[in-house]
């Protein structure tokens, strides 16, 4: 008789890009985001790996709201290329100059359970004082043209300079399926 076959391992991430605390000149946020994985290794059952919120008014509390649904349902053959969210943020400011509010990752839980986190963002700033200026004045930032240091595991940023801007509230839950059954185990998990 054949041995019976072991099932995949699967990963269901759900719940809410809930909003950013915007930093200065802010005034509307919006988030594009993707979750980001070895797709020689992973796959999507069902469910969204991108998608967009839409564009929000800083609150008086200082707070923008989106309340946009993440859910996704991927399988594995291999731990590594563990799944990140990537975030984009961007917005305007009182004069309606579009502009990035910055870039955002964080890795996808390796133990089962809900999260709730602030994901740092960051943004390129220029090199000298009068690019720095430039940006000010103008509402002219840097953006990156291959946003694949965004996510990178091994600190793509080194030699970027950058700035802190703003702060996304995720709520993030992990149901993970058949992980024990395939001897696999997830850090933290």
């Amino acid at each position: 008789q054949g041995a019976a076959e072991v099932p995949r391992p699967q990963l269901h991430i759900f719940g809410e890009i809930d909003g950013a605390v915007p930093s200065w000149p802010f005034v509307r946020l919006y988030c594009s985001w993707r979750l980001v994985y070895d797709s020689s290794k992973w796959w999507v059952i069902q469910g969204e790996t991108e998608g967009e919120t839409y564009f929000s008014d800083v609150s008086p509390q200082g707070f923008c709201t989106w309340n946009h649904p993440v859910a996704a349902h991927l399988a594995c053959r291999s731990m590594q290329g563990w799944p990140r969210l990537e975030l984009v943020v961007r917005g305007c400011d009182a004069h309606g100059r579009r502009q990035l509010a910055g870039y955002g990752s964080w890795t996808v839980p390796g133990s089962p359970g809900c999260s709730e986190v602030r994901c740092r963002c960051w943004r390129p700033t220029g090199a000298t004082w009068l690019a720095r200026l430039r940006a000010f004045l103008l509402g002219i930032s840097p953006e990156l043209l291959q946003t694949d240091v965004v996510s990178s595991r091994s600190g793509g940023r080194a030699g970027l300079r950058t700035e802190d801007s703003v702060e996304v509230l995720l709520r993030i839950s992990v149901v993970q399926q058949n992980f024990k059954q395939s001897g696999l185990r997830p850090r933290g998990g």
